[in-house]
């Protein structure tokens, strides 16, 4: 992985990923959630979050962090939820500037047939992808050990991550509607 795209992706924190993040993870403005309108639960390498909502069924998500094995370093977050509008959910992924964009990304479930799929926006604080998951797709995730997302850096060279797909199925039903 070339320097300049580590180092970017080792500054990355969390506070950051998250202020990108869809859905249940940014119902409420900064500061303005307290712990009592969040409950968190956790599935093997899956959390599931939860806000509190008195009008109806509260939204919920899931999501793993995905860090640097030596540093523990954020290296990508991922988020799978249901938006309201859509009948499938969207898996979102939360990388850091310095990658191509042109190419989008492309995410396989054990070596299978990937897809592809272009990002939405980038800010300061990275870059975010959405991908629609329809059933198919749901299930090979369900029923899979990693999916490999993909992307390409700055100088055109191809960056792996492995995403674990342990506690991916109880999480998944978990956030279901």
């Amino acid at each position: 992985m070339p320097h300049c795209l580590k180092q970017s992706l080792c500054m990355m924190g969390l506070l950051s990923i998250l202020m990108l993040s869809p859905n249940a993870f940014s119902q409420q403005e900064p500061g303005t959630a307290s712990d009592d309108d969040v409950t968190t639960e956790s599935f093997q390498d899956w959390e599931v979050r939860c806000q509190r909502n008195g009008e109806g069924p509260s939204p919920c998500a899931m999501a793993q962090l995905i860090t640097q094995p030596d540093s523990d370093q954020p290296l990508m977050q991922v988020i799978l939820d249901y938006p309201p509008e859509a009948d499938d959910p969207v898996m979102s992924f939360f990388v850091p500037l310095g990658v191509r964009l042109a190419p989008g990304m492309q995410m396989s479930v054990d070596d299978g047939e990937p897809i592809q799929f272009p990002y939405q926006v980038c800010q300061e604080q990275g870059c975010r992808a959405d991908a629609p998951i329809e059933s198919s797709m749901l299930q090979e995730l369900r029923s899979g050990t990693t999916a490999t997302l993909s992307m390409i850096g700055p100088q055109g060279d191809r960056m792996d991550l492995d995403i674990s797909l342990a506690g991916f199925t109880d999480a998944s039903n978990r956030i279901a509607p």
